[in-house]
């Protein structure tokens, strides 16, 4: 089962976040964290995320598309602090992806 962008772009980036911190092959313990805790914070905000795949089995491409994500929200729902706060914790996880 994959995740719907059209639906609720705040639970696709969730199942996107969670799909890279499940990935135990290709990310390290430390950006995984990083992910999930995004993940979790988008729930606290609403998500329902459903579980999904890698996006071409690319972790780095993931979390960009996650970011989209969360970027086509109203300014409202992205101004909450968990969204913003999760926003932070992708972009950290992106840039260890390097």
């Amino acid at each position: 089962m994959t995740a719907d962008l059209t639906a609720d772009p705040l639970s696709y980036a969730a199942a996107l976040l969670d799909a890279v911190g499940a990935d135990r092959v290709q990310v390290p313990a430390e950006i995984a964290l990083h992910c999930l805790y995004a993940a979790e914070l988008l729930e606290r905000a609403g998500a329902q995320p459903t579980p999904t795949e890698l996006i071409d089995g690319d972790p780095r491409i993931t979390v960009r598309v996650a970011m989209a994500a969360l970027a086509d929200l109203d300014e409202d729902a992205f101004a909450a602090p968990p969204v913003l706060d999760a926003a932070r914790a992708a972009r950290q996880a992106l840039r260890r992806l390097g």
